[in-house]
């Protein structure tokens, strides 16, 4: 179970499985599950994402690029999510962590916090799908973001948790906040499916790293 949940996508596909075989033998799974379970694929379909991080006073862009990296310990593709914070903050996390590159780190809390905001897309339906398997009362408000309707997804413990806001009907990501209240670290987001591959490659990934991404 453990090693299937580290994939994005198997990871919706074990979410969707689960829910049937609930719905099957146990009980039916409500509508505020099977919107999450839905707009966590939607979220998984974009390889880019462009946001705005509200976690201090000054408002910063955040850009995300997502490929698969050749991890040389397993000889396999691994997940790789890559992100530019400003013009000088760069992250990354291969499945092992947030790891900083540029001057002036960071704390921990901070850098995490950060990577979290910029909302990569395959990275973020795999923390949020974690949370679903964890947490089965997944909550779910009509609210506006963005001044569109929207779902406001409250993912985890009620009292702390993640929320996503998608727009309604679509699902398209909207918003992301790391808590619940006003005050909680947020994002907007702008997802995409397309880009320049190049270019994100050369502003986004260490140059160590990028004879070992998967072409295509």
């Amino acid at each position: 179970m453990r090693t299937l949940v580290q994939a994005a996508v198997v990871l919706v596909v074990l979410v969707g499985l689960a829910f049937g075989v609930q719905a099957a033998f146990l009980n039916v799974p409500s509508n505020a599950q099977l919107v999450a379970v839905d707009a966590l694929k939607a979220l998984a379909r974009y390889h880019v994402m462009d946001s705005t991080e509200q976690l201090s006073t000054r408002p910063r862009r955040s850009l995300c690029f997502e490929n698969r990296v050749l991890d040389r310990k397993t000889d396999s593709f691994v997940l790789g999510s890559f992100v530019l914070v400003g013009k000088r903050q760069r992250y990354y996390d291969l499945g092992h962590g947030v790891q900083f590159r540029g001057a002036g780190e960071p704390a921990y809390k901070v850098a995490r916090n950060r990577f979290l905001l910029a909302g990569c897309p395959e990275f973020l339906a795999q923390r949020l799908g974690s949370l679903l398997l964890q947490w089965r009362q997944i909550r779910v408000t009509d609210v506006r973001s963005d001044g569109v309707p929207a779902f406001d997804i409250h993912f985890g413990r009620p009292d702390l948790g993640v929320e996503l806001y998608v727009e309604r009907p679509s699902l398209r990501p909207l918003e992301l906040a790391l808590g619940p209240g006003a005050f909680a670290p947020r994002s907007d987001l702008e997802p995409t499916r397309a880009g320049n591959r190049a270019e994100l490659i050369e502003e986004l990934v260490p140059t160590a790293l990028r004879n070992r991404l998967r072409r295509g």
